[in-house]
Parts: C-alpha cells; structure tokens; sequence
C-alpha cells in the first residue's frame, strides 16, 4: 500500500478561504439591486396602465370668428399681383398689412413683398439663376 502525499503540491490551487462579512455584503448589494430593477419596473408598467386608463385632453376651445373687416379696413377693389413669366405661387406670409408671397418661375425664384392697403409693391427680392424648391 502506498501512503498518502501530506506534502503541499506547489501547484495545486489554494482552497477556498470563505470571508463571510464580505460574503454577505454582496448578497445585500445583489438583493437590493434586483429589487430596485423590480420596483423600476412596476413603476413604468403602473405609469402605462394610469396613462392609458384616463380620458384624452380636451381639444381648446376655438377661438370665436373674426368679425368682417369694416369699411376702413377692407381691401381696395381689384388688388392683384403681377408675376412673371411662367411663376407659380408656393408660399404666402401675412403680417399686419404686408404679404409678403414666395414664387417659382423657370428664370427663378423670388419674394414679392406688398402693402396690402395700398396695393404697392413695397420690395421684391429674386433669386436668379437657382431654383431653391428643387
């Protein structure tokens, strides 16, 4: 029969030494962890559930309609805008009593600003050479 080897093999892996403090410290923090990722949860599903569960707002009110202009304040008769060659409207901006109009024309495209009171052609910006819608 042979004896048993008492000697400590130089490499043979050292044994499992259990530091219980340390041990359950990191149960602590894992437990509570998974309890914070749980509770986080549940506070997003509950938040779905509340939000899903009450009545749509309420459009506002539309406003109430704007009186007719007066006399004063009316257009003149025939107001009309001359563009050129081949334009065509894209876009229109009022303010007060300006409108100012975005065209596109095969020479290019521009902004036509008029005094609507008036009818005058308060400013005219082109742009040549480029179509800036395309």
């Amino acid at each position: 029969m042979s004896t048993p080897n008492t000697e400590p093999d130089a490499q043979a892996v050292p044994a499992y030494t259990p530091r219980p403090g340390l041990e359950r410290t990191l149960v602590f923090v894992v437990a509570f962890l998974g309890l914070a990722i749980l509770a986080g949860l549940a506070a997003v599903v509950l938040r779905i559930i509340y939000l899903s569960s009450r009545p749509a707002p309420q459009a506002a009110p539309l406003p109430a309609a704007v009186a007719a202009p007066s006399a004063a304040t009316a257009l003149p008769e025939g107001l009309s805008l001359s563009l050129p060659q081949g334009a065509a409207v894209r876009s229109m901006s009022l303010d007060g009593d300006r409108v100012a109009v975005y065209y596109q024309a095969p020479a290019g495209d521009g902004i036509i600003v008029m005094d609507v009171k008036s009818g005058a052609i308060v400013g005219r910006i082109a742009f040549t050479g480029t179509t800036a819608g395309q």
